[in-house]
């Protein structure tokens, strides 16, 4: 190359084949346990969803021989199948933690992509979580070489234009590659990224996620196996950074690698309710509100919810007519938690989301913008949600939530993931024991090798 630009490729090649993370310290191994809990549970909850069944039945998706564990159902696949089923199911019903700093979700592609190929491997169970580490590490820095908000704001879903990159190099440590095996495991990835935030509300949507996963194997299996990429890729000025992201930002993806345990630094979010992340908040505000001043659906005239500038961006869905598109509607959290005083797993049905008394209330409920929260002290930081509900005889009540239970300054105890675990084991109807399950995941890394969770 004749600018001089840093050499990020190689940079992150080397970091994931040479970084150190055996003395990860306690609370970060946690803390990835609970994101390798979090995306098995719902994983396998989504064992009914049509996208995953349509995956199993199509020629070209449909497992077959192999050492990988299809999640939902226990059966074995090759590695680039079962990240593909996994990666969708574990985002199919958008119950998937986030972190603000990628402006999507890491796990989801990480995990089934970590898992996949290292049960192909033989690897064990603590490589798998060093590999975590990695991919973290890695995709938390990819996103200093972007301007996120405008990424996104384009139309592409960063969970997988980064985390299909990230993923390769998580792969490419577990598979013991090179630093040029790994920088062309980099270069095959980016080829690879894309998805387009139009799909919300869709299959597709949490097929980016599957997609993403399998490419991150396929892509650092190929190089391992000696396939090249261009060595620059990244930096370079037809590459990923450019097509992308903002290649005047490239030192800090370097600078963010020098920093220790990203996992700890920016946190992760586990959702408590299983909807889009923007719309945790006002899920929280609204069933505050409703258990506060005992609301009756029947006294709502009005619910108006507003969000921070652009918290509206992935909310396409603002009259829902399915389950999926439930996921991406503000204004239907808002009238499901006024009508169930809950929300669940349940909620987000084609049933639930369709029935009379839902839709005719999601008539009556609006979001807007604002960068003053209309209710409260007028800083926030990340994101907030205030919800206002104009009533029959009680004037106008509000609530404002700007940081909902799951959230890395407010987690989820050990017991309510726990709980949400096992829920979503029930609700997937295999009948598996999850008390079982979840002992052989907080214990991953003491299993070696890694020879699955479930089996049919």
């Amino acid at each position: 190359m004749t600018e001089n630009v840093p050499e990020v490729t190689h940079g992150i090649a080397e970091y994931a084949v040479k970084a150190d993370v055996s003395a990860a310290p306690p609370d970060v191994l946690d803390l990835a346990r609970r994101t390798l809990v979090d995306t098995v549970g719902i994983s396998i909850a989504a064992r009914g969803e049509e996208a995953v069944q349509i995956l199993e039945r199509t020629p070209g998706t449909a497992p077959g021989a192999g050492t990988s564990t299809v999640l939902p159902t226990g059966a074995r696949t090759d590695a680039p199948t079962a990240a593909l089923i996994n990666g969708t199911a574990a985002h199919a019903l958008d119950y998937d933690d986030v972190t603000e700093q990628i402006y999507g979700h890491p796990s989801v592609v990480l995990w089934p992509a970590i898992l996949a190929a290292g049960e192909q491997a033989g690897a064990g169970g603590r490589d798998l979580l060093d590999a975590y580490l990695i991919g973290f590490d890695v995709v938390t820095a990819l996103a200093e070489g972007f301007a996120l908000r405008e990424h996104y704001g384009r139309g592409w879903h960063s969970t997988a234009t980064l985390g299909v990159v990230a993923g390769a190099a998580a792969v490419s440590r577990l598979l013991g590659s090179d630093v040029e095996q790994t920088r062309s495991a980099l270069g095959l990835a980016a080829t690879m990224a894309g998805g387009s935030r139009q799909n919300f509300g869709t299959m597709t949507k949490p097929l980016h996620a599957g997609l993403a996963a399998r490419d991150a194997v396929l892509a650092a299996s190929l190089a391992a196996g000696g396939f090249t990429a261009d060595p620059q890729q990244l930096e370079s000025p037809l590459g990923y950074f450019n097509l992308y992201g903002d290649r005047t930002r490239l030192g800090g993806v370097l600078a963010a690698l020098e920093q220790p345990w990203a996992l700890r630094r920016h946190g992760i979010n586990v959702k408590k309710y299983p909807a889009c992340y923007n719309t945790q908040r006002t899920a929280d505000a609204t069933l505050r509100l409703v258990e506060r001043d005992q609301l009756d659906p029947a006294e709502v005239r009005r619910i108006r919810v507003t969000l921070e500038p652009g918290g509206m961006d992935p909310l396409i869905h603002h009259r829902p007519a399915s389950g999926l598109q439930g996921k991406f509607s503000g204004e239907y959290v808002a009238a499901a938690a006024v009508l169930d005083r809950s929300l669940g797993l349940r909620t987000f049905t084609d049933e639930s989301v369709t029935r009379p008394e839902a839709r005719e209330l999601v008539e009556r409920a609006e979001l807007t913008e604002s960068a003053t929260p209309p209710v409260g002290a007028p800083e926030w930081e990340y994101s907030f949600a205030v919800v206002e509900v104009e009533t029959v005889g009680r004037g106008t009540l509000s609530e404002r939530s700007d940081v909902p239970r799951g959230d890395h300054r407010a987690p989820l105890t050990r017991d309510e993931l726990e709980a949400k675990f096992r829920d979503a084991v029930d609700f997937s109807g295999t009948g598996w024991d999850a008390d079982e399950l979840l002992t052989r995941l907080w214990n991953i890394d003491t299993t070696s090798p890694f020879g699955g969770l479930v089996s049919v």
